[in-house]
Formats: structure tokens, C-alpha cells, sequence
């Protein structure tokens, strides 16, 4: 590994905002929100249709079965997930994060989260990763208040994560550390 991604790796920012999550006992369990749709396109494709009695009426059924289904998956809720658990996030790098949980999960634990960068337009990131360490959070610096009984915080190593939402991540970064190099200047 070179020295600058060490210290890409380095670059964290303190990020307390909740995340969703749900356990998942591996990773071939795990199906983005988009490839869900991909999935479900392709299972129309493969179903039967009734007799029709021309190719021009096979196609124009099949375009209307993908229609339905586009404008059905447009009316579900944004996330198309139902997280179960929620956690306290504390700090963020392109590779990874931190949070704190009162639930005691084995290192190697295999999670899908949903994660919100703060101040960003909302658009919920779908991210594959599994526990990487674990620290009681009394070894931790406390986090701000929130709301979450946190006994243990954990290291969370993404494993699956789109390119786009890893690089919002590190422009998230960078923005937080120029605001921290403002306000040390202004406090001089």
C-alpha cells in the first residue's frame, strides 16, 4: 500500500448522525435498491405471456407489464428497505465508519446500512460492509447525546459501496476539515 493511501485511509471526520442497518447472516443476502429493480424487471422478462396472436402485441404486453412495475417501484418510499435497527454513527472515511450500538456483535458481523451524510439532500446511501473492531465505548471519546444507549462502538469496513457514494463521502470530508481549518484561523 502507498503512503498516500495510508493516508486516504487517515482522513475521518466526526459525523454524529444516526444510520439504519439491519444483520445479515452473509453477504450474498445483500441486494442494493437498485439491482432489486434490475431483478425484478428481469423476472417479467421470463414469465409467460398469454397467446397473442402477433410479436407487435407480444412486445406492447411486455411493455406494459414493465410500466406497471416502474411506476409501482416509483411509488414506493425512497429507501425501498425496511431498516430494523438504528445506530449512532460517529465519525466516517471513504472505507469506512464508527458507531455505537448497545448490542454486542461478533467482529466479522455482516450489516446493510443505510446512511444520510448531514447537511447533504437526504439521498439515502445503500452500503454492504461488515465489524471490523470493537471497543467498549467507555474506551471511546464520548459522542454528543443521542438518545441511544451505546455500550459498544464498533469499526465498520464497507465491502460494497457505489463509487459515487464514496466520493460524496470524501467531499463530505474534505468540507468538514476546511470549516475546521476556518475556525481554528477565526479563533486565532
Amino acid at each position: 500500500m502507498s503512503s498516500n493511501d495510508e493516508r486516504r485511509k487517515g482522513l475521518r471526520a466526526m459525523m454524529p448522525t444516526q444510520m439504519l442497518f439491519n444483520v445479515l447472516d452473509n453477504p450474498a443476502e445483500y441486494i442494493r435498491g437498485q439491482d432489486s429493480t434490475v431483478k425484478r424487471l428481469a423476472a417479467l422478462d421470463a414469465e409467460p405471456l398469454p397467446k397473442l396472436k402477433s410479436e407487435s402485441q407480444i412486445i406492447l404486453a411486455r411493455i406494459d407489464r414493465k410500466l406497471s412495475l416502474i411506476l409501482s417501484i416509483l411509488a414506493e418510499t425512497s429507501t425501498r428497505k425496511n431498516y430494523m435497527n438504528q445506530a449512532m454513527v460517529q465519525d466516517v472515511s471513504e472505507f469506512g465508519l464508527s458507531f455505537g450500538h448497545y448490542t454486542d456483535f461478533p467482529i466479522g458481523t455482516c450489516l446493510e446500512i443505510g446512511l444520510v451524510l448531514p447537511y447533504t439532500e437526504g439521498r439515502l446511501m445503500d452500503i454492504l460492509g461488515r465489524v471490523v473492531r470493537i471497543l467498549p465505548s467507555s474506551e471511546q471519546p464520548p459522542a454528543p447525546s443521542s438518545g441511544i444507549s451505546e455500550r459498544f462502538v464498533y469499526g465498520f469496513e464497507f465491502t460494497d459501496i457505489l463509487g459515487s457514494d464514496q466520493n460524496e463521502i470524501v467531499q463530505w470530508i474534505f468540507t468538514k476539515q476546511r470549516e475546521e481549518i476556518r475556525r481554528r484561523r477565526e479563533s486565532f
